[in-house]
């Protein structure tokens, strides 16, 4: 049967498709890029918390893809 696959595991898979198409040295780059991004939704929070912590789980997911695509 068919299983649904969570919304971290679907953010993931995302991540990884787009990751997967740059070279190292972009994913390098575009990792520095998410994590600043990441670091200024935590340092200024919007009034809507929950769009928040979905930006958040993006920018998680990038940062694991890209762990991925660096290590092999």
């Amino acid at each position: 049967m068919f299983t649904r696959r969570s919304p971290d595991e679907q953010l993931l898979t995302e991540a990884r498709r787009r990751i997967g198409r740059m070279t190292p040295q972009a994913a390098r780059e575009y990792s520095i890029s998410v994590w600043a991004y990441g670091m200024r939704v935590a340092e200024n929070p919007s009034e809507h918390l929950e769009d928040d912590l979905g930006e958040m789980d993006l920018a998680l997911a990038a940062l694991q893809a890209v762990r991925e695509r660096l290590a092999g």
